[in-house]
This record gives C-alpha cells, structure tokens and sequence, in this order.
C-alpha cells in the first residue's frame, strides 16, 4: 500500500520536476521473470526511485544501513522495498548482518521479483566508472545454483543519465544487454569463490558496455556538458542517443591532455557565445522549432500558467529553500529536492483543496484540485517560451551577425562530430 502510494506520488513529482525522460528498451525486462539489475549511480536515492517508477515492475533495492536505525523508519523504508546493505565504513560489527541482507535478496528473486543492485558501491557525480564489487554477484549465483535455484534467472545492465542535477534537467534510463548465469554453474558447484570472482570480472565488461563513462574523472564536467547538447541532437532520434553518446564518450577519452585542454576551452567559448547572444542550444539543433505552434501553446495556457505560478509559489520557494540548507553533495541535490517537492506539495495540495471544498467555493476547489496538471502545464509553458525566445534571438544573429553565428555553428558541430 506504501509502495503503491509513494509510486503514484513520485510519477506526478518526476512528470512536473523533469523537463524530458525517456525510457528505452523497458520490453526487454520480461513480465513475472527474476532478474538482478545492475546500473550506475549518479544521483543517490533518485536512482531506485525512478527505476521503480518507470520499469513497469516492482523493484526491490539495496540501501545503506545507517538510515535504517530508528524503528518507524526501519518499517517505512521496508514498506518501500528497502533493504539495508552493511558496509565496513559503518562499523565491522554489523557487517555480518549483511548474510541476512543477501538472504532477502535471494527470497525476493526466488518468487519473481526484480532486486537492483548498484554494483560499484556508492553514489558519486563522476562518471568514471569504479571498481564492481562481489555482492551481485554472490547474490545472483546463490540464488541461482544453491537448495532448488532458479533456471534462468539473468543479470540485466541499465544506465542512468540526467543532463544536469536540477530543475528542467533530462532524463534518460537505456535499458541495456543482460548476461545468462548457466555458464558459471559447474564453476560455481566446484568452487564457488572462484565462480563469483569470474561473474564479476564478467559483470565489470558488461556494466563497462553499457554505461555513459569516460576513463579519467577530470573529463567528467566537459563530457556531461557536451552530452546535452547531443541530447537536444537526438531529440527526434531518441534510440541513437545512446549509441552516440558511448562515442562521444570514447572520443574524449582518445585525448591526451593537450587534446582535452583545447576541447574544453571550446565547450566555454560556445557556452559563453550562447549565454551572450541569449540562444540555447536547442535552437541550433537539427530538430526543428516550431514558432507558430509554440505561441499558440503559449497563448492559450497562459492562463492557467499564471495560475499555476501562484498556487505553486510559497511551496517551491519552501522546497527550494530547504533543498539549499540540507544538501551539501550535489549528486544528492535532485534526489532529496525531489523527495521534499514531493511531500511538500502533496500537503500544500490537499490542504487548499480540502479548504476550498470545505468552504463550498466550486471555482477554487476545480482550480486546487487540478494543481498538479497545472503545474505541469506551467513547467512546460516556461520550457517552451525559452525555446522561443532562443529561436528568434538566434534568427536576429543570423540576419545582423551572420559570421557570429557561423562561428557557434562550427563550435557546435566541431563538439558533437
């Protein structure tokens, strides 16, 4: 019931907070089958929460154990599909329980369910990928192989991306390849720690395939820069995106620093002449924009865009004010501002609206009780009136400064090929 609940709560919260999320290759995560998945973890608990609402199927997760220590919250984030993991850094006296974590594991994929599983270890910005730690892949080959086992249970890669940590920000989940566990069974039968060692190094070149990962952690800014200009790219080609992007990634990381220097020095110029000339970087994609449809879309929500900023305006100055005072690690940014939006608007939400029903005023209470679609429509009312102002900026460079704008063009084009 919980889990139903905050599910329902966080799609509306991640259909208002996300300017675009796409969800490719979910059809390969088959219907009532076990699996363990395994992705990268960028953003904190914002990774769990936005598998378990987008993967179309229950997900159970492994979380740190040092927020499992009061009892309401023990039984809270359990009714969450939370399951706490024990590592040294919180003490080697509870490392031990970590038997009864892993046992969970293996009751939960024993009657179908999907357990994910974020193999390097922790959450951090980088996207240089760190070393797979053995617990997948001990959970995956006990479940499989020991008392009855499961046949077939599979190992399926998913790899997270969000253009930034913010409000507007993208995000992608690229439901990735998966690897079948029957090879490892006669290894594992003979000598199970030699088995689990060979899934992980296993594991490791599949997570390595199918993720968005540079080799040296310096490059980490310049490549997520540059991926959201290949992001507006692919707006109308959202499976090539991925693809694109792995290059992308492997192109950087063929640069020496010399290389890398220079490349850098480009993405600034190009982001300074954006800033300057007052364009955004969608606007000199190859997807088209539409100025007649985008002012109609304007104009006939502007209403309810005015609506929506002041119904909307004291809880996200709360939201964003405490956000500010809490986070201090920029990976946990969208995740607790997302977590606090959430409850933080569902009580501003059900408060008027239950005023204005109490009240009998009809008007308001049609207005309060659609405050969430509002919202939606404000955040796309906004994301659409930068478009069209970057649209026609960008026309009056072309008409006024031609060689400024040949110049960002090449900038452009010199980034993403």
């Amino acid at each position: 019931m919980l889990y139903r609940f905050a599910w329902v709560l966080m799609w509306v919260t991640f259909r208002i907070y996300f300017r675009r999320i796409d969800v490719l290759g979910v059809d390969k995560i088959e219907p009532s089958k076990p699996s363990i998945l395994i992705a990268n973890h960028p953003a904190s608990f914002l990774d769990a929460m936005v598998l378990a609402v987008f993967l179309k199927r229950d997900v159970h997760f492994y979380v740190r154990s040092d927020i499992f220590r009061h009892p309401l919250v023990l039984k809270i984030l359990t009714g969450l599909h939370m399951i706490p993991i024990y590592s040294r850094e919180h003490g080697m006296q509870h490392v031990g329980k970590n038997h009864m974590t892993f046992q969970r594991g293996k009751e939960l994929l024993m009657m179908g369910d999907l357990l994910l599983i974020f193999p390097e270890g922790f959450s951090r910005r980088s996207k240089k990928m760190e070393p797979i730690k053995k617990g997948a892949a001990r959970v995956a080959l006990q479940t499989a192989f020991e008392d009855v086992g499961i046949p077939h249970l599979s190992i399926q890669s998913i790899a997270l991306n969000y253009s930034f940590h913010g409000v507007r920000s993208d995000l992608l989940i690229h439901i990735g390849e998966k690897m079948d566990l029957e090879r490892y069974r006669a290894s594992f039968a003979d000598l199970p720690s030699k088995a689990i060692n060979e899934l992980t190094s296993d594991m490791a070149v599949l997570f390595e395939r199918n993720i968005l990962h540079v080799n040296e952690e310096y490059k980490t800014q310049t490549a997520e820069e540059v991926l959201v200009f290949l992001y507006n790219e692919c707006l109308q080609h959202k499976y090539n995106f991925f693809f694109q992007a792995r290059a992308l990634c492997a192109k950087l990381d063929a640069q020496d620093k010399v290389e890398f220097d220079l490349y850098t020095q480009q993405v600034t110029r190009y982001k300074e002449l954006l800033a300057l000339q007052k364009i955004n970087d969608r606007a000199l994609s190859s997807n088209p924009i539409h100025p007649v449809q985008l002012i109609s879309n304007l104009f006939l929500t502007v209403e309810l865009y005015l609506i929506g900023k002041l119904f909307w305006f004291i809880p996200g100055k709360l939201v964003k004010w405490m956000a500010d005072k809490t986070v201090t690690r920029i990976d946990f940014y969208t995740s607790v501002t997302t977590g606090i939006l959430a409850f933080v608007s569902l009580i501003w939400w059900v408060s008027l609206s239950a005023i204005a029903i109490f009240n009998g005023w009809d008007l308001l209470s049609v207005i309060f009780i659609s405050a969430p679609l509002i919202a939606y429509i404000t955040m796309q009312w906004e994301y659409d009136f930068i478009d069209l102002k970057a649209y026609y900026n960008l026309k009056r460079l072309k008409k006024h400064c031609p060689e400024v704008s040949r110049e960002i063009a090449e900038l452009r084009c010199m980034l993403l090929y």
